[in-house]
């Protein structure tokens, strides 16, 4: 199975589930309306119907709103939206930077037929939120990328301080579209709706907690959209992949790769467990733990079905199809022999790999020039979190989380492997190696924050290097790894709840989700 074919469907109902810039929005989405015989007013009247549908969905019972609009399109947007709430005989107010400035284009018709509805507006510095049910955030869209003005900044202030439920139009107004970052504050939304299609910043990072739920609606030029367009990403998740196969009748354990984890060093014997365990949870044949020798005992007891090794490292490396390093490894002198030893050994014979944890720690210290040893590996997974990218970039966290695909594209490039930036809305970015470099983006919509808790990286290695084993490309490992992991997670939130979820309680969940269950 190639990864173009991870997704069992790929047809107008997985829009969706495509990413693209603002640029290509800004750049596309007028030609794509008029290929449909839309003009850009009535796409501006599409948007602003669909808001007012969502805002009616979820709050049934508002009667009391306030839009907060800014100069642009999505401020058109906003009026529209305003004037359909009034219609209705809500109580509505619009505040702007200045009321008596007329917008231009498709917003400036959208603001006529709210003042010829008897729509009211106010300044800025005349809104109240008193009284208020929900706010409108109309304030600012895609097209903003440099610091947002004084003005607009104080009043974003105002809103999140009020504690009122927000409705965002596009994005949280404030927030790079691309990016997710704040600039250098945005709203913080219950919901958000945005349109034509779903911008990058929105599904990863802190963005995904500031725009609140995300809804999408393609104003019905969708399929016209991405005829033009070249998506920079897909969202993904464990349904939307294709189904495993079933295994054969016939099959034995021989069939189902041999997997080997390397990490556990004195006293860190738990992180290799819970890998080794996930890893025959996801359906490897069999599973080989090379530990410290002092880390033998606790990784085998109650777990007889997992071989154990702490000597005649090269032996294990040869009977192995697929290799994971790095849970409880440490970085001392047993720590990086080991790792030389098992990286020599994939380069020679092309095995895959995934790397985790301290074995991503070795990289970043440079210990005995591995870095420029990994450079090239061709089957090769890395799967850190921001911590450990920031090592591995030498950058800070909040460099790596201020732009998530860059950064995991810098590692995917860098390294010529296949990274996921783990954390709310996992990137996975593969590098080229035939072509330019570049990279494609996969984001993971599962899990939940009852996840953020030790060993679920573990866990997470476990099950991309299991996948690897029994035969997955490494792009597709990463993906599949990703989201079972993911699944597995609000399998046992949704039984248990968040707080309290251990690592190890996903192995029950993780069983069930891979046999569909």
């Amino acid at each position: 199975m190639t990864l173009p074919n991870l997704l069992t469907n790929q047809s107008a109902a997985s829009l969706a589930h495509k990413i693209v810039s603002s640029e290509q929005v800004r750049r596309f989405e007028s030609e794509a309306a008029l290929a449909v015989g839309c003009t850009l007013y009535e796409l501006m009247q599409r948007a602003g119907k669909a808001a007012f549908e969502v805002l009616c969905s979820h709050w049934p019972e508002v009667t009391r709103i306030l839009v907060v609009a800014g100069n642009g399109n999505n401020a058109g947007d906003g009026y529209i939206l305003a004037t359909l709430a009034k219609l209705k005989g809500m109580k509505v107010v619009i505040a702007c930077e200045n009321p008596s400035r007329l917008l231009s284009g498709s917003a400036r018709q959208a603001q006529q037929e709210w003042v010829q509805a008897g729509g009211m507006t106010v300044s800025f510095s005349e809104a109240v939120f008193d009284g208020i049910e929900l706010v409108v955030d109309a304030l600012l869209g895609t097209g903003v990328s440099g610091p947002v003005k004084e003005s607009f900044q104080k009043l974003i202030v105002k809103l999140n301080n009020a504690q009122r439920q927000v409705l965002s139009l596009d994005l949280p107004s404030g927030m790079n579209a691309d990016t997710g970052a704040p600039l250098p504050i945005c709203v913080a939304a219950d919901v958000t709706i945005t349109f034509v299609a779903i911008k990058p910043g929105l599904v990863t990072g802190k963005a995904k907690s500031l725009c609140g739920g995300l809804e999408y609606d393609d104003l019905g030029i969708g399929e016209s959209f991405f005829r033009l367009v070249k998506p920079q990403g897909n969202i993904v998740n464990w349904k939307m992949l294709q189904t495993l196969a079933p295994r054969a009748v016939h099959a034995n354990k021989g069939h189902f790769g041999k997997l080997l984890c390397v990490g556990g060093n004195l006293g860190m014997s738990g992180a290799i467990r819970l890998s080794s365990e996930a890893a025959l949870r996801s359906g490897t044949g069999l599973v080989k733990v090379f530990c410290h020798e002092s880390s033998a005992l606790a990784v085998s007891t109650t777990r007889p079905e997992l071989m154990v090794s702490t000597s005649h490292l090269t032996e294990a490396l040869d009977w192995c199809t697929s290799i994971i390093i790095g849970p409880g490894l440490g970085t001392d002198e047993w720590a990086k022999q080991q790792f030389k030893t098992v990286i020599a050994h994939v380069k020679e014979h092309n095995k895959p790999i995934v790397i985790d944890a301290d074995g991503l720690n070795l990289l970043a210290l440079n210990a005995d020039n591995i870095q420029d040893d990994i450079a090239g590996l061709s089957h090769c997974v890395l799967t850190p979190h921001p911590g450990e990218a920031s090592r591995l970039l030498n950058e800070s966290v909040q460099e790596v989380e201020a732009d998530r695909y860059t950064s995991c594209k810098a590692l995917a490039n860098t390294f010529q492997a296949t990274c996921l930036l783990k954390g709310a809305g996992t990137v996975i970015c593969s590098a080229s190696h035939k072509v330019t470099g570049l990279a494609s983006h996969w984001i993971c919509d599962g899990g939940n924050p009852g996840m953020a808790t030790a060993g679920m990286g573990d866990v997470l290695t476990g099950i991309i290097g299991s996948f690897l084993a029994q035969g997955m490309q490494v792009e597709q490992g990463a993906v599949y790894g990703t989201c079972a992991h993911a699944q597995a997670g609000d399998k046992v939130a949704r039984e248990y709840g968040e707080r309290g979820m251990m690592a190890s309680d996903l192995l029950p969940a993780l069983r069930a989700t891979i046999n569909n269950l």
